[in-house]
């Protein structure tokens, strides 16, 4: 198995998918009534797939990710399941509302993150106090990023040149997470 596969397989179907998929069966228990649970996930779920994405736009362009490595992947592979997508700046300003919001403020920019399982819909405009904001719906989000890794990981099977710029990254990562443990390590000396 080629190293984008083994990685795929236990970062992303494994880690990332069973979580996000436990996040998405305590949402629905909690929005059936169940009282185990104080929180709706959607911050939490939607951070973790913009984490994810980020990674991933990182082994796609063989470097350290940023607003542009990222509107790249989304153009790549979201804007055949969101056509909206197609346009960069357009994916580098959702980018910018929703992860920078969360990441950064704990919430999206003057938007909103739904965990809907009743509604189909991507992102969505909904009349606030005084304008209409963005809401983006968790569950479709997850199953559009679910599908654009699936493509992903198919032209890594396929491409040459992409598993080269994969395996770059990824050994750069490796490196730089092993240095700056290192470091900290020595800081507990």
């Amino acid at each position: 198995m080629a190293l984008h596969n083994d990685v795929f397989k236990q970062q992303i179907w494994e880690f990332f998918c069973d979580d996000l998929d436990s996040c998405l069966l305590v949402s629905k228990l909690k929005q059936s009534g169940d009282t185990r649970f104080k929180g709706g996930l959607n911050f939490t779920s939607c951070l973790i797939i913009f984490t994810v994405i980020e990674l991933c736009s990182g082994y796609f362009k063989g470097t350290d990710s940023n607003s542009n490595t990222v509107a790249d992947f989304f153009v790549r592979y979201f804007s055949k399941y969101y056509d909206k997508f197609k346009d960069k700046e357009f994916s580098k300003q959702f980018y910018y509302i929703f992860r920078h919001g969360l990441a950064h403020q704990w919430s999206p920019k003057a938007s909103a993150i739904d965990m809907n399982f009743a509604d189909n819909y991507f992102l969505r405009k909904v009349l606030g106090q005084s304008e209409e904001i963005l809401f983006l719906n968790v569950p479709d989000f997850y199953e559009y990023t679910k599908k654009a890794l699936k493509d992903f990981e198919k032209e890594l099977d396929n491409s040459e040149v992409l598993r080269g710029l994969f395996k770059k990254r990824y050994d750069q990562i490796v490196s730089l997470d092993y240095e700056q443990m290192r470091i900290l390590r020595e800081k507990l000396n």
